[in-house]
């Protein structure tokens, strides 16, 4: 088998969430557990108040809360054994780092288009395209 170590990495957006789901029929296909890690970025920098910052870490909490039931239940329904992490920090960062650590022999990300006028910006699957030990699936 050329994949039996899947990695998909999720933070919520839509194009995680079709990552998730091709994710888990590769996983289905091949018949291999699926590592799904949840990504949570930093908390922003811009609430004034203490309140404020609880307020926005404790609907953050409930947000990924739901992202991980709900992969869970995803990979249930198709019969996938899954294993479900969550790290906070840089997405590209923490996505190479639980590659490597996973030994994972494929990952699976979604791609978010970021466009300036006619170019288009670095994205965190370019970056863990370019940095991940193994190769990389991008799902539009």
């Amino acid at each position: 088998m050329p994949f039996s170590n899947l990695l998909v990495a999720i933070d919520g957006n839509p194009s995680g969430q079709k990552a998730l789901e091709t994710a888990i029929e590769l996983s289905k296909l091949i018949g291999c557990p699926l590592a799904v890690l949840v990504v949570e970025g930093p908390l922003p920098a811009y609430a004034a108040t203490v309140g404020e910052v609880e307020e926005v870490k404790n609907e953050k909490d409930a947000f990924f809360e739901r992202i991980i039931r709900l992969a869970r239940e995803k990979a249930k329904e198709a019969g996938v054994e899954v294993d479900v992490s969550m790290h906070v920090g840089h997405p590209a960062e923490v996505i190479v780092r639980e590659v490597e650590a996973r030994k994972a022999d494929l990952v699976v990300v979604g791609h978010k288009d970021h466009f300036l006028g006619d170019y288009v910006l670095g994205s965190t699957a370019d970056r863990v395209a370019h940095h991940a030990p193994c190769p990389v699936l991008i799902v539009r």
